[in-house]
């Protein structure tokens, strides 16, 4: 925080370590700790997250990205290696960081990035705009409403999958971030359902479908998916190995 503060880097913090600050930098350091000490998270306060190494503008209108997501974007990447000039859609996009990160990776894409918040959706735009991003389109949405008939090669979302008991959503820094990009109904299934159950009417023929999850859902996902006609259903750990992502591919008519 100190960095962000005397907007400086790492280098010049060590060869200046002995140096002095200013009264006016002094007392905004001072208050950015007292409210960290309240368990508001860094991403507000500095207005800054990175992701698949991006800055991106973040504040308390999205969730602060985190990196396990970026198991959602390798694997999303890794089902549109087989097509020229895919099509995807990304459900909930908040801060838009998923969507930055693919339309990096894959200039020729078509990205639809949609969420039911305008307040996120603000938030997406700044990102969008300053990493040059013009194959993304933003459009508000509630899931698949207002979509039409519209069809994609891929669709992901790292929708809300937290269940509304859960203790964990008593910890200063959750407390802090938008319950309702948090929260899913009281095992936290919800959201996951209500994608997975509408997703083959707007996937093109073998299109998938990626949901990034909960560590402990990894079974459930898997039937909803099954459940809603996917095959070749499979889970993917993030890096600290744990079930993170689980895909399926729209089963189409002849298929086995």
């Amino acid at each position: 925080m100190l960095k962000s503060v005397l907007e400086v880097d790492d280098a010049w913090l060590i060869a200046n370590a002995r140096k002095g600050i200013d009264k006016a930098s002094e007392n905004r350091f001072r208050e950015l700790v007292a409210a960290r000490s309240r368990g508001i998270p860094v991403a507000y306060l500095l207005k800054s997250r990175e992701f698949w190494s991006r800055d991106l503008y973040i504040d308390s209108r999205v969730l602060v990205p985190r990196h396990e997501t970026e198991t959602l974007v390798e694997r999303v990447l890794d089902c549109a290696v087989e097509l020229g000039t895919p099509s995807i859609l990304e459900l909930g996009t908040g801060s838009g960081a998923v969507a930055v990160a693919l339309s990096v990776e894959l200039p020729d894409a078509s990205i639809l990035a949609t969420d039911i918040s305008e307040e996120a959706l603000a938030v997406a735009r700044k990102n969008i705009a300053r990493h040059g991003c013009r194959n993304v389109v933003l459009q508000r949405a509630d899931w698949f409403s207002g979509l039409g008939g519209q069809r994609f090669d891929v669709i992901c979302s790292n929708p809300p999958y937290v269940a509304s008991g859960d203790s964990h959503l008593e910890s200063p820094e959750l407390k802090s971030e938008p319950l309702s990009s948090l929260v899913a109904g009281v095992r936290g299934l919800d959201a996951l359902e209500a994608i997975a159950r509408e997703a083959p009417d707007h996937l093109k023929p073998c299109g998938w479908l990626l949901l990034e999850h909960g560590y402990e859902q990894a079974m459930d996902v898997r039937e909803i998916l099954m459940e809603s006609g996917f095959r070749d259903v499979r889970c993917f750990p993030d890096l600290a190995g744990r079930d993170r992502v689980t895909r399926g591919r729209r089963a189409d008519h002849g298929d086995p």
